[in-house]
């Protein structure tokens, strides 16, 4: 085009369809979005903005900055680029990487009152009067945390599905009028969709609740001096750690297959080393020895079943 037949730079708003585009600050992929080109005075594309529907009604109604994706643009030689929009996390992904935000200390406190019971039972520790105590505020802590964080979590999922559902009316709206050429009210798309403009359920702002707990320093505790109920347990861990570690590297079978060891009301232990076979019973001593052994081992080519590690 002549320069005599502009009038200057341009701007130009048109509404965009795709098979599915991510954008900036969008939750799902747009098939339905706004799209402002700028060319410069030569008729050249000086940046071409995409935005979603809501995107571009913030942008003419409201003060202040929106998110945007910038389709193509100059970069600092003056080529056209475009900016690359990765997919967020899944809604479930940012849940749980929530939930893991605000009960790691949680679980801090929590895996310590186990501890501390589990040591009352083992009877490294009495559970006398401060002890209790001590526990039932650790409870109590946990309780009282974990209602304030499980409604932060449902509230922040929440908006998010209520920002998803208005942006899937805004696209279903474009879609009607670039198809049928017919405007639909919005109300009566709203009625299709329980959309809201803040929280679904809960209407005041939560706010996470954490702290910075640190667990207890616990000394190990030697194995000639564990009850047979800590024995069973670290029988039990220790085979399914062997177990995993040949899943995960495709080491071949060593007889193992979801292995457990418990212990008996009559101070025995008894292991599976494949879940559907039949228990083996063993005393304590000869727990013991099992498990300083299996404990040794450096390469689980070298694992023996109890009844002939001690063989030569």
């Amino acid at each position: 085009m002549d320069m005599k037949e502009r009038s200057g730079s341009r701007v130009m708003m048109t509404l965009s369809q795709s098979n599915g585009v991510w954008l900036n600050g969008c939750l799902q992929p747009q098939h339905y979005y706004v799209t402002v080109r700028i060319t410069d005075p030569e008729g050249d594309i000086v940046a071409e903005v995409a935005l979603s529907y809501e995107q571009a009604a913030r942008m003419l109604l409201y003060n202040g900055e929106v998110d945007c994706t910038l389709h193509r643009y100059r970069d600092k030689e003056g080529k056209l680029t475009e900016e690359i929009v990765n997919p967020p996390e899944t809604v479930r992904d940012r849940m749980h990487k929530r939930l893991n935000d605000v009960e790691g200390s949680l679980l801090k406190r929590l895996e310590d009152a186990e501890k501390d019971i589990y040591e009352m039972i083992n009877g490294h520790s009495k559970p006398g009067k401060k002890k209790l105590q001590e526990l039932k505020n650790n409870i109590d802590t946990i309780k009282s945390h974990l209602k304030s964080n499980r409604d932060y979590v449902a509230q922040q999922t929440e908006n998010e599905l209520a920002e998803m559902q208005s942006n899937m009316l805004g696209q279903i709206g474009l879609h009607i009028q670039s198809k049928l050429g017919v405007e639909v009210p919005e109300e009566a798309l709203k009625s299709l969709l329980p959309v809201s403009d803040g929280p679904l359920m809960i209407e005041e702002e939560i706010a996470p609740v954490m702290d910075s707990y640190e667990p207890k320093e616990r000394k190990e505790i030697p194995i000639e001096d564990m009850t047979y109920i800590e024995t069973a347990d670290a029988l039990h861990h220790r085979l399914r750690v062997i177990e995993n570690h040949c899943r995960k590297n495709h080491e071949k079978k060593i007889s193992l297959y979801y292995p457990s060891v418990t212990p008996t009301s009559k101070g025995r232990i008894t292991i599976r080393y494949v879940n559907y076979q039949t228990d083996s019973t063993i005393d304590l001593d000869l727990a013991k020895r099992y498990l300083k052994f299996l404990r040794s081992i450096k390469n689980v080519s070298e694992f023996k079943h109890h009844w002939h590690f001690e063989s030569k």
